[in-house]
């Protein structure tokens, strides 16, 4: 690990090394000890200049990515998910939420609290920046937003970080859940990008016990949280109905995966913690039938089925509660049925060619 940092200390400019440095770190990065040397030297700090001097090498910015999902992997090797609150414990910070300044230092202290790897980075100013790690992330993944591998690796990178409340916090407020939503629509037919974005969302859309109030998205550089009173739940309220539609879709498209129904099922569960999404649950069309027909096709997996069997059961209280909305939603589900039937009729008559459909 000090070896590759110091290749990529000594050549900054050299697009090539930078990207072949990166590139050898995962599988070295697999074992414990190697993630907490790379953490002590400044193998972060050296892994963002790259990405700040080269926002165009797409190879480059999916290694770093690749790296960041193990450098931010909870102790024990397992991804994390906030549906076992051991593994936040064993999460750590990379210390991507700070504002930072990636190539001029400004002052003789600001050198003596980097590493001496990064104190001995070149000082060009063509790689200064005062973005922190997170919005260059995001902006990664705008910039390549067509890229398919590097939206499931960049999403792959948030199912760890999103573990630690200050890093989970700043990716919300940079539109990391934006950039997840951007990701699924640009890519709907990708295993990975779909299967990574879910698996991201599930620790994202966990609503704070306690209101979290963001710091400005415009002033990711030096956040004031007295200037902008947003809360992860105004967040979520905006996205909620867009990230319900977008599973109960990735449900529907990938029915015959039992991994990607298990994962849409948690991100379901975690919204349906918050009462005030219940009834975007209840109205986002086939969420509730996909719930049903999860439980019903798929016993061996346990995690999927307590997931799914809490939120139906929350979606029946919020039911038995509000008898107006409970008529709508019977209703609705009986002209559905209605139209199916008729479909189906047609199809029988060959009035209409039959298609394949969802369960």
């Amino acid at each position: 690990i000090c070896s590759i940092v110091n290749w990529m200390v000594a050549h900054p400019d050299v697009e090539g090394i930078q990207t072949m440095c990166i590139c050898s770190l995962p599988v070295l990065l697999e074992d414990e000890n190697q993630r907490l040397t790379a953490q002590g030297v400044g193998l972060v700090e050296v892994l963002l200049r790259g990405m700040l001097r080269f926002p165009m090498s797409a190879k480059l910015h999916i290694a770093a990515f690749h790296t960041m999902v193990l450098l931010a992997r909870p102790l024990g090797g397992r991804e994390g998910m906030l549906f076992d609150n051991s593994m936040k414990d064993s999460a750590r910070s990379l210390g991507l939420t700070a504002a930072a300044h990636y190539g001029r230092f400004s002052s003789s202290s600001d050198r003596s609290q980097q590493s001496p790897y990064a104190r001995s980075m070149s000082s060009d100013p063509r790689e200064s920046s005062t973005m922190n790690g997170t919005s260059i992330l995001i902006d990664s993944m705008k910039r390549f937003e067509s890229n398919e591998k590097l939206q499931a690796m960049a999403c792959w990178a948030m199912v760890n970080l999103a573990l630690v409340p200050t890093q989970k916090t700043m990716l919300i407020s940079l539109n990391g859940i934006e950039s997840t939503v951007n990701a699924m629509k640009k890519h709907p037919k990708s295993f990975e990008v779909q299967f990574r974005a879910l698996f991201a969302l599930i620790n994202l859309v966990v609503p704070s016990k306690t209101p979290v109030r963001l710091p400005s998205a415009s002033n990711a550089v030096a956040p004031t949280l007295d200037t902008v009173p947003r809360t992860e739940k105004d967040v979520l309220d905006e996205w909620a109905p867009q990230i319900a539609k977008l599973v109960v879709e990735a449900m529907e498209t990938f029915c015959s995966s039992e991994t990607i129904l298990n994962r849409a099922c948690l991100v379901l569960h975690n919204l349906s913690q918050s009462p005030d999404f219940i009834s975007t649950l209840l109205w986002t069309p086939h969420c509730y039938q996909m719930l049903e027909w999860c439980i019903a096709n798929h016993s061996t997996d346990h995690v999927l089925r307590r997931s799914a069997s809490s939120t139906l059961n929350r979606i029946q209280v919020h039911l038995s509660q509000h008898e107006d909305e409970r008529r709508r939603f019977v209703q609705s589900i009986q002209r559905e049925q209605q139209q199916q039937q008729q479909q189906q009729q047609q199809i029988q008559q060959g009035q209409i060619p039959e298609v394949p459909s969802h369960p």
